[in-house]
């Protein structure tokens, strides 16, 4: 498989704590694996350096060497400036002082006097959602991506923000909780505005934090950002009306119903205790998902798709048992002095179990490719794919079951001195097929 050119490394710097000087270690990195995710809410690079070291002269007069990275004595927060740039111009530039940080060294080898050194890049604010002072300790009341908003504004960010408004409105107590953290859960209970299926997806790309509605990621078509084809033939020439070759495809599970029944996708049960109630602590709570009622019923559509059909023998049978304590962080009975919800119509516990099964449903199927490297990609974009009937049929024809829209859950932009791929695990639901 031949990939594209390499990512030109147009900035590769590392800056000592000691001194703030820096060293540009562009000349030593054999490979370099650039990672986004739409579960993860920061970035990662993975870089693996060749340190052959420099000679230089001792305290007896003889000659030995000093390592590139040894010289800075890099330790481990340490500030990283990165710009990349693919063949077509495309480029990601994380060069602010405020953008990425050394996470983790590991060395590999040692051989020859030459050491493979392996240096992971998270995004700054990994580093400061640890901090003491960055913990949400207050109450905060409002829509989901409100407090989001006031969540990123405790860790000091400048990044761009691309925050859909919430439909519900909550109070959410901090209870000292790392500012991402509380982000993850706010993403559990926040629902869409028009659309009364719950789902939120938090994360971070190189043109910064994103949080959005599973189904209004999944539903905009209009926003395509690129379209593939899977031929089968070895030419590498792209074809009219795409983007680019998916020069490799993988699909991981296909409309697994037995596995959807055990992680609960159709039906949970929930047992919920209170600690703080005078009456009633334990609850059983079954939520449901739209379309295991009979045939035909209005609710059999989700995400403008038709809902499998269970048969009678399971449609309302749980398969799936959660226990839970109830969190006074989301109370649900207004006005009882510990916190507000100000729609009482709003139920948290359901709402954290359809966001649940929302989750589960719309990752139901998952496929990797690879194509040739494009940094104009980020993970929570949409794309379309179209993939051959058959592995071994070489044809142009496409196959109505896999081909279609799907999203992009993790992406990888991975170079090597000689060439350059992409790797893309794109995700959709299993309720049809989006062309």
């Amino acid at each position: 498989m031949k990939g594209n050119k390499p990512i030109l490394y147009k900035k590769l710097e590392v800056f000592s704590n000691e001194n703030d000087e820096s060293v540009d270690i562009r000349a030593g990195v054999p490979v370099l694996e650039y990672r986004e995710s739409v579960l993860s809410p920061y970035i990662t690079i993975d870089l693996s350096i060749i340190d052959a070291g420099t000679a230089t002269e001792v305290d007896d007069g003889s000659r030995g060497t000093i390592g590139l990275l040894e010289s800075i004595k890099l330790q481990a927060d340490e500030k990283f400036k990165l710009i990349l740039e693919d063949e077509y111009g495309n480029r990601i530039d994380l060069s602010e002082d405020t953008d990425l940080k050394v996470g983790k060294t590991t060395f590999a080898t040692t051989s020859n006097r030459q050491s493979t050194v392996v240096i992971r890049v998270v995004s700054k604010e990994a580093y400061d959602n640890t901090l003491l002072e960055n913990r949400m300790t207050d109450s905060y009341i409002g829509k989901g991506d409100e407090i989001i908003r006031k969540a990123l504004d405790s860790l000091g960010t400048e990044k761009d923000r691309f925050l859909e408004t919430t439909e519900n409105e909550i109070q959410f107590n901090g209870d000292n909780r790392y500012p991402f953290e509380m982000c993850l859960d706010i993403q559990k209970v926040s629902i869409p505005e028009g659309i009364k299926s719950a789902g939120y997806l938090f994360w971070e790309t190189s043109r910064g934090y994103h949080f959005r509605s599973l189904d209004r990621l999944f539903e905009e078509r209009g926003k395509i950002i690129k379209r593939y084809v899977e031929t089968g033939f070895s030419d590498q020439s792209v074809l009219p009306g795409y983007d680019g070759k998916i020069l490799k495809s993988s699909f991981l599970r296909i409309n697994d119903t037995l596995k959807q029944f055990e992680e609960g996708a159709y039906n949970t049960e929930l047992d919920l205790f209170d600690i703080l109630g005078k009456e009633n602590r334990f609850q059983e709570i079954t939520r449901t998902t739209p379309g295991n009622g009979e045939p035909n019923e209005k609710d059999n559509i989700i995400a403008g798709l038709n809902v499998p059909i269970l048969s009678k023998e399971y449609r309302e049978k749980p398969t799936v048992e959660l226990h839970r304590t109830k969190d006074d962080g989301q109370k649900i009975k207004p006005g009882d002095g510990l916190a507000d919800i100000k729609d009482s119509s709003f139920d948290v516990v359901r709402t954290s179990l359809q966001s649940l099964q929302n989750y589960r449903q719309k990752f139901s199927i998952s496929v990797n490719i690879v194509i040739d490297a494009d940094l104009s990609l980020n993970a929570g974009d949409l794309i379309f794919c179209k993939f051959p009937e058959t592995a071994q049929k070489q044809t142009i024809q496409g196959s109505p079951k896999d081909s279609g829209i799907y999203m992009i859950a993790d992406l990888c932009h991975y170079s090597t001195p000689t060439q350059a791929f992409t790797g893309l695990n794109l995700v959709r639901d299993s309720y049809g097929v989006k062309t």
